[in-house]
């Protein structure tokens, strides 16, 4: 069993007895003192602006994460960008390419022979009877090039 707890006496001026803050310590009493502890320095009270260090550290910090997010964001904006121009190229060359057939097929019906020949009747033009090849006198140095070596200049079967 305990024993019952002791009442403090109030003091005769009437003032309330000084009692420490709640969550403080009491006060120690200052320790005895030996020789090698009178020797040592007193410890160094703690600075106030490890603080300073964390908040700076803090807006450091922040400014990295910071930057490199607005990095990623400018990086992602430029790649929709290159994305959206490719597409639009590729739409354009798909739109070149078709209209390059359309011509191709356009010019192959242009050039068809019996086409020409259509044209070319409905014009008053017609073909000859008799096709005649007449050579020009003279066979030497003055010839154009390659016409030496044509079956018609060498003395063939029109010679």
């Amino acid at each position: 069993m305990s024993v019952p707890a002791r009442r403090l006496s109030t003091p005769a001026h009437g003032t309330r007895p000084s009692t420490p803050a709640r969550g403080t310590p009491a006060p120690r009493p200052p320790a005895p003192t030996t020789g090698r502890q009178a020797e040592r320095p007193s410890p160094r009270p703690r600075r106030r602006h490890r603080r300073r260090h964390h908040l700076g550290f803090a807006l450091l910090a922040g400014m990295i994460v910071g930057s490199m997010v607005f990095g990623i964001v400018v990086l992602n904006a430029l790649l929709a960008q290159t994305s959206f121009r490719i597409d639009q190229t590729e739409r354009r060359l798909e739109e070149l390419s078709e209209e390059h057939l359309e011509l191709i097929r356009e010019q192959a019906t242009l050039s068809a022979p019996g086409r020409i020949a259509a044209w070319a009747s409905r014009h008053g033009m017609r073909l000859p009877d008799d096709i005649r090849i007449l050579h020009a006198p003279g066979e030497g140095p003055s010839d154009p090039a390659g016409a030496g070596t044509s079956l018609w200049s060498a003395g063939g079967p029109g010679a």
